[in-house]
């Protein structure tokens, strides 16, 4: 039997934690607030889990475990488009210009 999981493989165009998004898009905090969720959903397709947040966080991302518990391979791709760590992607959505 074939296990299908709701949520998406890759990053989509506008993922908010690929390193090409828009510099301060989401500001500081709530870039914070979100990476301190254990689940985020895509915002272009609420029901699927996203894909740029599963990667950059791995194992803390709540999914992600529960995938792993379950030996279902997500077949995530694209971890070379998100950033390289939170932080990196907490700064690139401040306003602050500094890296």
């Amino acid at each position: 039997m074939k296990k299908k999981v709701p949520c998406r493989t890759s990053p989509c165009k506008n993922c908010p934690f690929k390193k090409d998004t828009v510099r301060g898009w989401l500001g500081e905090s709530r870039m914070t607030e979100i990476l301190e969720s254990d689940t985020f959903v895509c915002h272009k397709n609420h029901g699927l889990q996203c894909a740029g947040f599963m990667l950059l966080q791995g194992e803390d991302s709540a999914f992600v475990r529960v995938a792993a518990a379950y030996k279902i391979d997500l077949k995530l791709k694209g971890r070379e488009q998100v950033f390289d760590s939170k932080q990196e992607c907490i700064v690139h959505h401040s306003n602050n210009e500094t890296k």
